[in-house]
This record gives structure tokens, C-alpha cells and sequence, in this order.
């Protein structure tokens, strides 16, 4: 096959990987009775591996990109594979933090490739990831006001009622409502995604050049805003806000010389905000009530979960737990409960710190800072304002399988 049809077959399974890595479609190999002790091959990591694999042929990228990164972010990978796979050895459950770690890796691999991309093909690639996360909200849109859910194993969505206990909802004193949870694992997942697609779906708006262009991204950003409220996610929603005035801060110089770019945002962003809080505000007024039953036990499950996180850092602050051996090294030191009483600590740097050590946790957070010094360049730090604030209140970022593969493939679309 000549370079030209490398090229082409590299160009198709990128985008192909982009579509299907929001979702969760797998295989599992090794079930459990928790989703976190849980090992299974995705389609999205399947396909991760096949562009690399084909990249490498086409000529667009060489082996040599790893020595062309810089000397520091290189550092600070060995540092975390280093300290992943010490805790590993060490781990209570080793096949599950070694699984976690391939995953990490993985992710990293992918995210040096696609960094050194050309531009155009970054576009692409940001382009057909947004809309797979459209098609996710028209979903959470259709689980929340049917009150309805379907299973799909081809898509990777589960089954969720308001009438099982465990499922997220909001209570009011007449109904159990089910919150949105699109094709993601939780309504929480599901409403961090969102955020980002609008905020992504934003700056293709405020820097298109063509009417067409920009009706496309308004539409998308009317899809999202509602989607974020709809999942009832707080830390989403906060992640939302500070990620449009980070957003409108970066362009200021482009929205001041267009009025008509600046109104529209504005309206659009009121006029769907207040239709959704208009029509569900009894559920909103109890998401906010602190008061509330369900309300109190949220609060008090979180500051259990990372107060578990930080005894399991104190513990072992060297070697952690083992990436992924978190709540099972909780369910060691509380032996009788069932399995969904232990899920992470709701931080996923006290996560990471309390899985993989003091080593592995500075690891990351050079890695962090890297992609925001590359965000700031790029004026894409709306999109990395999103991502760190939903790590401060949650840890989906960190503990799902998947969770790793969209923070570096947006971090290498804005490197």
C-alpha cells in the first residue's frame, strides 16, 4: 500500500475513533460485582490502537515525535509509569491496576500522535467528536423527559429506572425523576461531556467565518446548554459557567467588534436556560435544597468517600493503593458491606494520590500543567478551565476506563 492510501485508511480511522470514543461500547473480559473492579476491551481502544498503528506507515508521524516532546513532559510520564507500576505490584487486585495503567498509557501514546497532527486534522477530529457528544444529548434528553431509559450493548448504554434504588434522581414530595444520563455511566459523566461539547460548540461559533458554519454551532450550543442542566450535575454546571466566562474572556476582542455575535450568544444562552428552568423548577428547587433528603445523603456520602481517599493516602502515600484498587482496598477495611457501598473519593487528584502515590499524583500534575501552558497559547483555556474544574468535585475524570482517553485526546486538540 502506497503512502497516499496510508494516509487515507490513518484519516478514516481517526475520525472513526473520534466518533465512538465518547461512548462506551465493550467486551467484558472479567466481570464483577462492582463497574470499578470490572476489565474490559472498548471499541474506542481497539480503534485507538489500529490509528496508531496505521499512523506510523502513512508518514504523518515518525517514532522520533516522543524525543521531539518536551524534555519535562517526558520526565514526568516515566515518573507516572514508574509509580503505576510499582503500585501495581503491590496492589490487592495487580490484573486490574495493570489494566488501568495499559489504559493510561495508551492514552498518552495517542495523545503524542495526535498532537503532532496537522491542524486541519485536529479540527476534524474536534468537529466529529462533537457531534458524537450531540447525539449523547439528544439521548440524556429523551431518558430525562420520557422518563424512560433503553439498554444497548452496541452503544454501551445501560438500563436505568427512578424506581431502583442506587439509579441518580431527583426527589420531590410527589415523584422520583431520573436524571439524564446520556450513553455514560452516570449522570455526573454524562453532564461533564456536555459542558464540554458546548463550550467547544461555542468557540467554533465566536471563530467560524461562514453564516452556515455558525448556525451549525448556535445549534449545537442550544443542544448542550439544556443537556448540562438536564443531568442535574452541580460540579457540570459550575464547570459550564466558569468555561463561558473563561470563553468569552479569551475572545473578547472578537465579540466586541461583532455585536450580533455577542447578542446572539446572550440570548441564546438565556432563552434556553430559563425554558428549562422554567418548565422543571420544582426539580431544580430540590437539587438545590440542601435540606433534602436525598440532598443531605449526597453531601454526606462525598465527605465519606474522600475521607476514605485520604486514609487510604495516608496510608500508603508512596506506593498507593493500586490504580483502580481504591474501593477495593476499602471493601478490605470494612468487610460485610456490598459492593456499592464503595465507589472513589470524589477528587480526582485525591484520587490519583490515594491509587497511585505522591509520585504519581506530581506525575499528572505536570502533565496538567503542560496541556494549560498549551492551552493558554492556542486561547483554548475554556476547554482545560472545563476539564480541571470537574477533577476539583469529581473523579470520573480519572476512574472511569475511559476516563483518561478523553482528557488527553482534548488536551492533544489543543496542544
Amino acid at each position: 500500500m502506497n503512502k497516499k492510501n496510508w494516509v487515507r485508511l490513518s484519516l478514516g480511522l481517526l475520525l472513526l475513533t473520534a466518533l465512538v470514543l465518547p461512548w462506551q461500547t465493550k467486551h467484558i473480559l472479567c466481570s464483577s460485582v462492582s463497574d470499578y473492579w470490572e476489565i474490559s476491551i472498548y471499541a474506542s481502544t481497539v480503534l485507538i490502537i489500529l490509528s496508531i498503528l496505521t499512523l506510523i506507515p502513512s508518514g504523518l508521524i515518525r517514532l522520533s515525535q516522543f524525543k521531539e516532546m518536551p524534555r519535562l513532559w517526558l520526565y514526568s510520564v516515566l515518573v507516572i509509569l514508574i509509580a503505576g507500576a510499582t503500585s501495581a505490584f503491590f496492589s490487592p487486585y495487580p490484573l486490574l491496576s495493570f489494566y488501568v495503567l495499559s489504559l493510561l498509557v495508551l492514552s498518552l501514546v495517542f495523545f503524542v500522535f495526535i498532537q503532532a497532527l496537522p491542524s486541519s486534522w485536529k479540527r476534524g477530529l474536534a468537529l466529529v467528536f462533537i457531534v458524537s457528544l450531540s447525539l449523547q444529548a439528544l439521548i440524556g434528553f429523551y431518558q430525562f423527559t420520557t422518563q424512560l431509559s433503553f439498554a444497548s450493548s452496541i452503544l454501551g448504554i445501560a438500563s436505568h429506572s427512578a424506581a431502583d434504588l442506587g439509579t441518580a434522581v431527583i426527589e420531590t414530595a410527589d415523584w422520583r425523576w431520573l436524571r439524564a444520563y446520556g450513553a455514560s455511566s452516570h449522570p455526573n459523566a454524562f453532564g461533564g461531556l456536555m459542558a464540554v461539547g458546548a463550550i467547544a460548540s461555542l468557540i467554533f461559533y465566536i471563530r467560524s467565518k461562514q453564516l452556515n458554519a455558525r448556525i451549525f454551532f448556535a445549534f449545537l450550543y442550544v443542544l448542550f446548554l439544556p443537556a448540562v442542566l438536564v443531568s442535574f450535575s452541580r460540579a457540570a454546571i459550575m464547570a459550564l459557567l466558569v468555561g463561558l466566562a473563561a470563553v468569552i474572556y479569551e475572545n473578547r476582542k472578537a465579540l466586541r467588534s461583532s455585536w450580533k455575535m455577542t447578542v446572539t450568544i446572550v440570548c441564546l444562552g438565556i432563552i434556553t436556560t430559563t425554558a428549562v428552568l422554567t418548565l422543571y423548577f420544582p426539580l431544580f428547587a430540590a437539587r438545590s435544597d440542601m435540606s433534602n433528603r436525598l440532598e443531605q445523603m449526597s453531601i454526606a456520602d462525598r465527605g465519606e468517600l474522600n475521607q476514605r481517599g485520604l486514609d487510604n493516602f495516608l496510608d500508603y502515600p508512596i506506593l498507593g493503593t493500586g490504580l483502580g484498587a481504591s474501593t477495593i482496598a476499602d471493601s478490605r477495611r470494612m468487610p460485610g458491606l456490598e459492593a456499592w457501598h464503595f465507589q472513589p473519593a470524589h477528587n480526582y487528584w485525591l484520587l490519583a494520590a490515594a491509587e497511585g502515590g505522591i509520585f504519581f499524583v506530581f506525575g499528572l500534575s505536570a502533565l496538567w500543567a503542560f496541556a494549560y501552558q498549551k492551552s493558554r497559547q492556542r486561547r483554548l483555556v475554556s476547554i482545560f478551565v472545563v476539564m480541571f474544574m470537574l477533577t476539583l468535585f469529581d473523579h470520573w475524570v480519572l476512574s472511569l476506563p475511559l476516563g483518561s482517553a478523553w482528557t488527553f485526546f482534548l488536551f492533544a486538540l489543543i496542544w
